[in-house]
């Protein structure tokens, strides 16, 4: 599954990177905060933990409105290291840099925890700013679509990781 995501990943950017009239790189840093939420049927508990997030991504400009924005990003809540990979469909609202974001998202949790699968998918939404040509700002959140416990037995369990970033980049 992993070596599928990574394939599909290096595919995207190619197919982007061939089409693109033109392409920015960039880093970020920030804060994240990743909700935990687990249901048991008619039951349900959850807990949120903050920590960081870094992160890598390619800016493509597909049109002057248009652009996508493959990522990778690291992040770490408490003592539990995960692994962001979105592809994003950004929309530029006016020339001002203000823009709508969307898409999905792979998770990985970098850590071993019994009876908990490693991969997610998220769909993630959220707007961001640039600041200059290279400066910008951003918040998302993302939302789990697939249930992260791997066996719930005889009873009806189902666990979520639900994340908000927020943070400023850097475009080269």
């Amino acid at each position: 599954m992993k070596k599928l995501l990574f394939i599909a990943v290096l595919a995207i950017f190619g197919m982007f990177n061939a089409q693109a009239q033109d392409a920015k790189f960039g880093v970020k840093v920030g804060y994240t905060n990743i909700t935990a939420k687990a249901d048991f049927g008619e039951e349900s508990v959850s807990v949120s933990e903050s920590g960081f997030y870094v992160g890598a991504l390619v800016d493509f400009t597909v049109n002057e409105s248009f652009h996508v924005q493959p990522e990778i990003n690291y992040a770490n809540v408490e003592e539990t290291n995960f692994l962001y990979i979105p592809v994003l469909a950004k929309y530029y609202i006016s020339e001002s840099g203000f823009q709508l974001m969307a898409g999905p998202q792979a998770n990985f949790i970098l850590d071993s925890y019994e009876g908990v699968n490693s991969f997610g998918l998220d769909l993630t939404l959220g707007a961001a700013y640039d600041i200059d040509e290279h400066f910008f700002i951003e918040a998302r959140y993302s939302f789990e679509l697939t249930n992260r416990i791997e066996d719930g037995g005889d009873y009806d369990v189902s666990g979520k990781y639900n994340t908000l970033f927020v943070g400023i980049g850097y475009k080269f």
